[in-house]
């Protein structure tokens, strides 16, 4: 079920992406990827893309599919919101469907599980139930 707050996804990945871009070894080893991706959310009314620049460091993300994207993905703001919640993974939503693409999606893909080591509570708000989260909590932290 997708929440008030789904709507605001697009701007949520580009802060996302934009506050990986400020950790130096991360967007470096983001950037071996090599391409920029336009994220379309199809079920979304008003500005429904984000766009990663995933060819320069620092990487950089802006609201809109801004330019040329070398891969466009396509998904509604639920299936999103589960790739970043931790509840399904990138490659099995473009597998079952969910996500669908044009251009050089394994790109992309190689650097997707350099992202599991950022940090995802600004995503953690957006679940619809408690019991949906990415990653166990650290209880010393």
């Amino acid at each position: 079920m997708m929440t008030p707050q789904s709507s605001n996804l697009p701007e949520l990945m580009v802060e996302f992406f934009n506050r990986a871009a400020e950790d130096a070894e991360l967007s470096e080893r983001m950037s071996f990827a090599n391409t920029v991706v336009h994220m379309h959310f199809t079920d979304l009314v008003g500005e429904n893309a984000c766009t990663v620049s995933l060819d320069r460091d620092p990487i950089s993300a802006e609201l809109g599919a801004v330019g040329s994207g070398e891969v466009e993905l396509f998904g509604t703001a639920q299936v999103y919101q589960d790739l970043f919640l931790g509840s399904d993974q990138l490659p099995i939503a473009i597998l079952n469907g969910k996500i669908s693409y044009t251009g050089p999606v394994r790109k992309f893909l190689r650097v997707v599980p350099i992202l599991q080591s950022f940090d995802f509570d600004m995503f953690r708000g957006l679940a619809s139930a408690p019991a949906v989260s990415a990653a166990p909590r650290d209880p010393a932290a």
